[in-house]
């Protein structure tokens, strides 16, 4: 895997979050389908810590299975908690993008 990698990922997550449906329901696809299958290694140095917490947040409620977590956290999420998830994964594909441009 690779930044480039990192980078489509969290691009279709970008794309998922400025789709259809619910706030709530955009972000648990745009972690369980794309979000998921990043690797921390793929990223940039920097930016690897912020990408774990923010996997974590997401994932702290427990239920049956990685996917069941998500949206178990997700769904116990009020709207402005959610919308700060929403800006940490803009603020990641942003940092990501910056390192394609040095």
């Amino acid at each position: 895997m690779s930044l480039i990698y990192a980078w489509e990922k969290l691009h279709l997550a970008v794309e998922t979050l400025c789709g259809q449906g619910s706030q709530a329901a955009r972000l648990a696809d745009a972690v369980q389908l794309y979000l998921v299958n990043v690797r921390p290694d793929d990223l940039p140095a920097d930016l690897r810590g912020e990408f774990l917490q923010a996997m974590s947040e997401l994932k702290a409620v427990g239920a049956h299975g990685e996917e069941a977590n998500i949206r178990a956290t997700i769904n116990s999420l009020d709207a402005s908690v959610r919308e700060q998830a929403i800006r940490k994964i803009l603020h990641i594909f942003s940092a990501v993008c910056r390192h394609f441009e040095a």
